[in-house]
């Protein structure tokens, strides 16, 4: 009989579809498919025959599988699709690489929740950048045993991928399976994704794929015990297989039978299960051969030789030669680029023959080598935990590896850490504490941590650690929110001698930022000035630069914006090498925030644009806030669309500061003024969330119940301002509320309320803050001067529907003092302001206004946008247009436009939504035609 070997039969439909898809990729149009199915029922087989018609079509091709042994190591499925190992030297690679290592990951990120973030970033700028080039095709299999950070990774990319030339295929078992497979599954097909459930083989596929492997075909009793397996193409393989090595087969007439007599196999004979097969045949492999093997089985599906080398102290040629025995006898496959096992269930079983004592003592062995070697961390790590027992050698280990383990892989260092603790000397322990404290802080478990800290704190034990277990301690609880607690904390470091004059200047640092969050303005600026003191006179930048960012917040809150900026700055410049992880700051946010209270909008939009990169780099707390002020500027501004995207883009991002009550408040905001509906609050207790909200459906009420019940609504959201939403942030309600409030017919609440925003104005005031005072002057007086002298302050702040609210407000009065003519032409400015932003709502408001006082608009008002088509463009998204088709990537115009990725994906989602586009593809292509036909005519 001749050697069998797998081969691929069968599945011609399931290919033909997977074919169709590729070049649905390749013309512009990506698509993710799930495939499913038992073990050995053929999915490694049906994704090599798809990456072979991938490679065909010119694809960008990458293929990995994930390991079950890697499942506490982030992002390990996807780095071995991207081809990402220890000696990854490709340059295209080479920024992700270094984040997958942990590099700087401590000083960079505030926990391994930012840091994911920041690695999913740059894995799919990555991915952008490809898809600028051409065609790309991501194949993951055996997605059952994939770590959570690829699976967050792989739904990103579904998400966008009907724009972008991408196949993405992802093969797991149907079952068992994480609930986290499952919940991809769902976000993929939600988003057009395929199902491909691969059944059972065909009678006649089995016979088919038994003809090929046995170059015959199989007689009547074959065929019967074939249909056995159930058409598992794997079964049948490994049947034929073992039946071949027993000598169960043999050739008669043309065709291959058993030979078996009927006591060998009964009638109704069923064969043993398939990883009993599976055991059986790989008995027969020489002692030395399957020795090898054995090891390598233990220690994952990748099959490393240079890793054996050390651990088992033999040549790497001399088990290269056992390497070749083994893919020569089908347990082993070259991908081209590595070694490993053919089928999972083939490691599976060979490990399976592995005593557990023994295979825990290969990890021990395999950890001390491969440490002695140069290894990376995780790799010893994921030995060390198989290992089980915690020496006073790994310990040791430990100790000096933890913070670049708990970078790289934290569940492992936390798992690690808690395991090497009781057993550790003294000395070792007090180490060992802090390294858990943090990477527990680092995995986004505050609260264990400070429980650690405080246990740490109370027993003394380590003096030498004290002060650095108090920073911690004071961390643990500001993380939690619970900010006095954690003054407590620092001002109990502080009472304690011992300290360095460089950690009092940081810990009063710390103070001020507890006390700024804590409303305790004038405490919050003595403490800022007290680590500025420190930084000066020690030469310690990060305290001079903590304080002054700290001392800027207090600035702005009492509204000396200027001076706040100036100290700001300095902070700026103090900090060049950039903000610890562990004192949480943002200079650039803030600077961003003071240039557009002081109705400096393109320096706010370049600032917010450095806030928006460097938070995005670092995985920085304060992202969200910095798309927030940017959707806030552009609101002001009047870039509603663009704002919008804003929205969506901040929307979708870890929120440590509660931004996103302030982001959906905006949107709402816009919504109302273009004609839509928000409901209130509902449930026990219910509440605005955030001015912004109260704000949007104060202007609903209006329209339902009238002025009075809206300005009731309204009226909580200036009065109450206070603490970290005081009046001077909160005064553009005051514009709605003055008219409200004369609408009601109660002109003195509308002179008390130009009389508080009086007390806002001082003689360096922005133009819409004076804009403001104005106008509520104007209401409560009836003075239409004044709102037309409104009107040209805030066009000279940029604010187009307050503007239009002027113009409004004061053709009403002209109208009454029978001045019709001013009137119509006040009007007309305004519906001209709102017709530009589509606010439909303001606009009908204005109207009846003024119907009711018998004027009507003089000029036929401004053509609205069209829905669809290239005029529906806005000019963001006409220059994101106009990029793109130029071949840029989604990075490359993010960073043309001082724009972040996701905004510019949103840009582009909604660019091909309005030119009625599938693709960036046809995008470029109707961009080409549209050219051409402009430069013809």
């Amino acid at each position: 009989m001749r050697p069998v070997s797998p081969v691929f039969v069968g599945r011609q439909g399931e290919t033909d579809r997977l074919r169709a898809l590729a070049r649905q990729a390749v013309a512009g149009h990506g698509v993710a498919v799930l495939v499913e199915g038992e073990p050995g029922i053929g999915k490694t087989s049906l994704l090599d025959r798809v990456a072979a018609d991938c490679a065909g079509l010119g694809m960008r091709l990458l293929t990995g599988a994930a390991e079950d042994l890697e499942q506490q190591l982030p992002f390990s499925a996807i780095a071995n699709c991207l081809g990402i190992g220890a000696a990854t030297t490709d340059p295209e690679l080479a920024r992700v690489s270094g984040l997958l290592r942990g590099e700087q990951a401590f000083t960079q990120s505030l926990a391994a929740a930012n840091h994911d973030f920041v690695i999913t970033e740059a894995i799919l700028d990555l991915f952008d950048e490809w898809f600028a080039q051409g065609p790309v095709a991501l194949l993951l299999d055996d997605a059952q045993w994939a770590d959570p950070q690829s699976l967050v990774v792989t739904h990103r990319l579904g998400r966008g991928i009907d724009q972008q030339p991408m196949l993405l295929v992802v093969a797991t078992r149907s079952a068992p399976r994480a609930e986290a497979v499952d919940a991809l599954e769902r976000s993929l097909v939600a988003r057009g994704g395929h199902v491909v459930e691969l059944a059972p083989l065909p009678p006649s596929e089995v016979s088919t794929l038994a003809h090929d492997l046995l170059h015959a075909d199989a007689g009547p009793r074959l065929r019967r015990l074939l249909a056995t397996a159930g058409g598992n193409p794997m079964y049948v393989t490994e049947l034929l297989a073992e039946l071949s090595d027993e000598g169960a087969l043999a050739e008669r007439n043309g065709r291959v039978e058993l030979v078996w007599n009927t006591d060998e196999l009964a009638e109704g004979w069923v064969p043993p299960p398939l990883a009993e097969v599976i055991l059986h045949r790989l008995a027969c492999l020489p002692p030395g051969v399957r020795d090898v093997l054995q090891t390598a089985a233990v220690f994952g599906r990748t099959v490393d030789l240079t890793e054996l080398s050390q651990v088992q102290g033999r040549p790497v040629a001399e088990l290269a030669a056992v390497a070749a025995s083994a893919v020569e006898a089908g347990v082993l496959t070259d991908t081209g680029t590595r070694l490993e096992f053919r089928q999972p269930l083939i490691r599976e079983a060979l490990a399976a023959r592995v005593p557990p004592s023994a295979r825990a003592a290969l990890h021990r062995r395999a950890a001390q080598s491969l440490d002695a070697g140069g290894t990376g961390v995780e790799r010893v790590a994921e030995h060390v935990m198989a290992g089980e027992d915690v020496d006073e050698r790994t310990t040791q280990w430990l100790i000096g590896v933890a913070d670049t383990l708990t970078a790289r892989a934290p569940e492992l260092a936390v798992e690690l850490l808690q395991r090497a603790l009781p057993t550790a000397t003294r000395r070792q322990a007090g180490r060992l504490r802090l390294q858990l404290i943090r990477a527990l802080l680092w995995r986004g478990e505050p609260a264990e941590a400070e429980r650690l800290a405080r246990d740490a704190v109370a027993t003394g034990d380590d003096p030498a650690c004290d002060g650095e277990l108090r920073w911690l301690l004071a961390q643990t609880s500001y993380r939690r929110g619970h900010l006095r607690e954690s003054l407590d904390v620092i001002q109990q470091a502080l009472a304690r001698p011992g300290l360095s004059e460089p950690e009092r200047g940081r810990f009063h640092g710390f103070a001020a930022v507890c006390l700024f969050f804590l409303t305790r303005f004038d405490e919050a600026r003595t403490a800022a000035r007290q680590a500025v003191l420190a930084g000066e006179a020690t030469g310690d930048a990060r305290c001079r630069g903590i304080g002054d960012f700290a001392l800027a917040m207090t600035m702005a809150m009492d509204g000396d914006l200027a001076q706040a900026l100036a100290v700001n700055d300095r902070a700026i410049a103090t900090l060049t090498e950039g903000v610890q992880p562990d004192l949480q700051v943002d200079p650039h946010t803030l600077r961003g925030m003071c240039l557009l209270e002081l109705d400096r909008p393109a320096e706010a939009e370049r600032a917010l644009a450095a806030a928006i990169a460097g938070n995005r780099e670092s995985g920085g707390a304060y992202l969200p806030m910095a798309h927030t002020l940017r959707a806030r500027l552009l609101f002001l501004t009047g870039r509603w669309d663009d704002a919008l995207v804003e929205i969506e883009a901040g929307a979708d991002l870890p929120d440590l500061l509660g931004s996103a009550v302030r982001l959906r408040g905006m949107a709402d905001l816009i919504a109302v003024h273009r004609g839509a509906t928000v409901d209130p609050p509902t449930g026990p207790g219910a509440s605005y969330p955030h001015h912004f909200s109260r704000w949007a459906r104060a202007l609903c009420v209006e329209s339902q119940q009238g002025p009075a019940a809206a300005f009731e609504l309204l009226c909580p959201a200036w009065e109450k301002a206070h603490g970290l939403e005081p009046r001077r942030l909160v005064y553009r309600v005051c514009a709605d509320l003055a008219r409200l409030a004369v609408a009601t017919g109660d002109r003195d609440r509308a002179r008390v309320l130009a009389r508080e925003v009086d007390e806002l104005v001082t003689p360096q005031a922005q133009p819409s803050l004076t804009a403001t005072a104005q106008l509520c002057h104007g209401l409560a007086d009836d003075d239409p001067d004044l709102l037309l002298a409104a009107a040209a302050d805030y066009r000279a702040a940029g604010w187009p529907l307050y503007e239009g609210n002027a113009f409004e407000n004061a053709a009403e009065v002209l109208a009454r003092r029978d001045r019709p003519a001013q009137a119509r032409q006040a009007l007309d400015q305004a519906l001209e302001r709102y017709g530009a932003l589509e606010a439909t709502a303001d606009a009908d408001r204005a109207e009846a206004r003024l119907r009711a006082v018998g004027v009507r608009r003089g000029v036929r008002g401004p053509r609205k946008r069209p829905k669809h088509g290239w005029e529906a463009l806005t000019a963001t998204e006409q220059r994101v247009a106009a990029l793109v088709a130029a071949g840029m990537s989604n990075p490359e115009v993010a960073a043309q436009m001082f724009l972040s990725r996701r905004t510019v994906q949103s840009h582009v989602s909604s660019i091909l939504g309005k030119l009625e586009l599938n693709s960036r593809v046809e995008l470029a292509v109707r961009a080409a035609e549209r050219t051409a036909v402009r430069a013809g005519g």
